[in-house]
């Protein structure tokens, strides 16, 4: 079931969407192989930042949740209710195909754990649509439920959208966004597209299929070779390129597989048949990298459940949805709603001084001459004296972040009530790692002293004394700051 829930009153700046699934008893051209993200793993042992939180206490669903959780998951599911029909499909190709992905069985193993976030939401829309639910594999093989997968025909994502395909289907793609890469709107537009290929071959899913590897003209132009001659026009009996003639007996073999993955001595991941992600919507533009600080995940989590956001934080105008761990969507939440003017990405204002070149400037800001020039339509590394500059602000260095995965953070300590999670970021301030006791502040950082800037100034804008200030940067009483000196930051 998916549902919209907006928190009215208590949480008035943004809005969630769970994206879960409620089960009763009852484009893309080139197959891409992948690699091992673990991220489920890696959500048990470390997003999930407090176990007492539970599906019902992070958001009220709608959905008896305890009803869900009996022995069955989502790939048993399936199994129930794969029911597409197929004829003189060439038995001794499939089962090639059977043993090229069972052998070793690690890798049908770590494609089933990839597909822990994604398969819920895609059973979901597909049942909403009432489609078969067979169509759910289709990720497997076209980029193992990988959703950066790039293909050499530059066709990307799990549903592996080339870009004219993927515009058509109304996929966003520019410098900002790549929503061949968002999950939730690349599979929306892979159903549509499916829908329209079996408008096309009047409702032939085996003609839609090869038409959604091969292309609608490539699987007409053999359907009128054989009308002129007189032949069948089943998918079986058409001239096809070799990688399009292959596409269903692949699927058909990985139809087999899950639909009995003893037999190939593989156990698939379990997925549950309730929410795994959940969708915030931050209402403004904001970097992945700083809200994941503030929730306690590591930045990567983020950044592989909204692969789409090209440069780490979402376009100036939208959208701004961000996709977590569902049982991080009331931690989500709060952060959005208490620390927004922290969280949401701002800019500041550089004024090029006598001297100064892009390569520094951008080295000042710890961000990259090329975002600068993108974001102040620059042609060339050519700036002036007192040209002004568009900086992005935070600028987070993330090769430097560091996460604590012993640390906790409840729901409660997302009140704006912990002074560990509170920083002013928005004055060049720079996530590092405190290495001598490898716990992650926020507040730790450097920050670069500007025109006019002093010690009094710096000391408020980070919350620390000037004393603190002067030792951990050992600034003698009478010294000055000058411009562009680098000074350490840390609340203790």
């Amino acid at each position: 079931m998916i549902i919209s829930t907006v928190l009215a009153g208590k949480l008035p700046i943004v809005s969630i969407l769970v994206i879960g699934l409620s089960i009763n008893a009852s484009g893309a051209q080139n197959h891409q192989t992948s690699d091992d993200i673990n991220a489920p793993e890696d959500t048990q042992k470390e997003q999930f930042v407090d176990s007492r939180i539970t599906n019902r206490e992070v958001v009220d669903t709608g959905v008896n949740q305890e009803n869900l959780l009996d022995n069955r998951n989502l790939w048993e599911f399936l199994q129930k209710n794969f029911k597409l029909k197929y004829s003189n499909l060439d038995e001794k190709l499939i089962q090639s195909f059977e043993k090229r992905y069972s052998n070793p069985p690690e890798y049908f193993e770590r494609v089933s754990k990839r597909a822990y976030w994604y398969l819920p939401f895609i059973v979901e829309e597909i049942k909403k649509r009432d489609l078969p639910v067979d169509l759910a594999i289709i990720p497997i093989i076209e980029s193992g439920f990988r959703p950066t997968a790039v293909s050499t025909s530059k066709a990307v994502g799990l549903w592996q959208f080339i870009p004219s395909t993927g515009a058509k289907f109304g996929l966003r793609q520019d410098w900002w966004i790549d929503e061949r890469k968002d999950f939730i709107k690349s599979t929306q537009a892979a159903l549509d597209y499916l829908t329209f290929l079996l408008g096309e071959f009047d409702n032939d899913w085996e003609l839609a299929l090869a038409s959604y590897n091969g292309g609608v003209g490539r699987v007409r132009n053999a359907i009128n070779v054989n009308l002129r001659t007189d032949q069948p026009t089943t998918f079986s009996s058409l001239k096809l390129p070799r990688e399009t003639r292959t596409y269903l007996p692949k699927f058909i073999a990985i139809r087999n597989i899950i639909s009995n993955p003893k037999k190939y001595g593989i156990n698939l991941y379990p997925i549950p048949k309730e929410a795994t992600i959940a969708v915030v919507d931050a209402k403004s533009q904001i970097d992945l990298t700083l809200m994941a600080s503030l929730i306690s995940v590591k930045p990567r989590v983020l950044k592989d459940l909204n692969p789409e956001y090209l440069n780490g934080v979402t376009p100036p105008d939208g959208p701004h949805d961000i996709v977590v761990p569902f049982q991080l969507a009331a931690t989500s939440l709060n952060t959005l709603a208490k620390k927004a003017p922290w969280v949401h990405l701002k800019w500041d204002i550089h004024r090029v001084q006598k001297g100064e070149n892009l390569g520094a400037i951008a080295a000042q800001y710890n961000t990259h001459t090329r975002i600068l020039k993108r974001l102040n339509n620059l042609k060339s590394d050519k700036i002036y004296p007192d040209q002004t500059l568009r900086i992005p602000i935070p600028r987070i260095d993330e090769e430097k972040f560091f996460f604590d995965s012993e640390s906790k953070v409840t729901l409660e300590s997302n009140n704006l009530e912990n002074g560990d999670i509170q920083s002013k970021t928005s004055k060049s301030l720079v996530i590092r790692k405190n290495i001598k006791n490898s716990i992650f502040r926020v507040g730790d950082g450097i920050y670069y002293a500007k025109n006019n800037d002093n010690l009094e100034h710096i000391a408020n804008l980070f919350r620390i004394s000037v004393e603190q200030l002067r030792e951990l940067n050992g600034i003698d009483p009478s010294s000055e700051i000058v411009h562009g000196q680098r000074l350490i930051i840390r609340k203790e």
